[in-house]
């Protein structure tokens, strides 16, 4: 039997929903109770640091550490309203993050089998890179799709785990919608809608927000529209298809 070819029809891919699809959160954690997410269930996580410094994850609360999360989560749900989210609060207050702790939610998020990880976030430290290399590869075998944020000054520039070839990782651009555009020849290959949004953030508020971090909800979004269209492709696939449904950047959306 031949495999199925790497294509999806617009217009099927449009009205997808997310629907069957579970996708995890690491990041800030979510605001459950903000107006903007009322009606949505959001189960949560929070990876700590237990007895002898070894971090393990346990049921959270449901608070955003930042405001952050809840941006993501709202984002992502605005796009693929049946998705299912799951959060995990691996990011403190200031938005930075242990890399023992991040790892820690990812290979959980992996061995709990979520069809999707969206990381919103990235470190240029080469300190973890096996393990990052280590984590992606598990992720990929067990057909987990990872979706992950660049660098906001330099999308060229190192950062992991969006630098891993089998990662959908994204650039951030003034884009409207789920509109997307690809780059040849880097290893983030696309550029998602994450300028001038007006989200919901921590203790009931709004604010505007730029960056890459917000472009990664709206790829995962796509992402799980493809994965409800089509479960049994692995990342790969899943990245051809976008690549082939997304227009050409401009030269002049290149940040080097």
């Amino acid at each position: 039997m031949s495999p199925e070819p790497v294509a999806i029809d617009a217009a099927r891919l449009a009205a997808a929903t997310g629907s069957g699809v579970r996708v995890l959160l690491v990041d800030s954690g979510v605001e459950v109770s903000h107006p903007a997410l009322q009606g949505v269930r959001i189960p949560c996580w929070g990876v700590r640091l237990a007895e002898g410094a070894t971090p393990c994850v346990v049921e959270d609360s449901g608070g955003d550490a930042a405001g952050h999360g809840t941006a993501v989560a709202w984002l992502l749900h605005q796009h693929a309203p049946e998705a299912e989210l799951h959060s995990l609060r691996a990011i403190g207050p200031s938005l930075h993050g242990s890399s023992a702790l991040l790892l820690a939610g990812l290979r959980w998020g992996v061995r709990q089998g979520y069809d999707i990880l969206v990381c919103s976030f990235g470190t240029a430290c080469e300190d973890f890179l096996r393990d990052y290399k280590r984590l992606v590869d598990q992720a990929f075998c067990r057909n987990v799709w990872l979706v992950a944020a660049s660098g906001n000054v330099d999308f060229c520039a190192a950062e992991y785990p969006a630098h891993f070839p089998t990662v959908l990782s994204t650039d951030f651009a003034a884009l409207h919608g789920l509109a997307l555009q690809r780059r040849r020849g880097t290893l983030v290959e696309f550029v998602a809608n994450g300028e001038g949004l007006h989200v919901p953030w921590r203790g009931g508020g709004y604010r505007t927000v730029s960056g890459c971090s917000f472009a990664a909800p709206h790829l995962a979004a796509l992402a799980a529209r493809v994965r409800q269209a089509h479960p049994a492709w692995n990342a790969c696939q899943a990245k051809a298809a976008l690549y082939a449904l997304a227009e050409e950047a401009p030269r002049e959306a290149l940040r080097t």
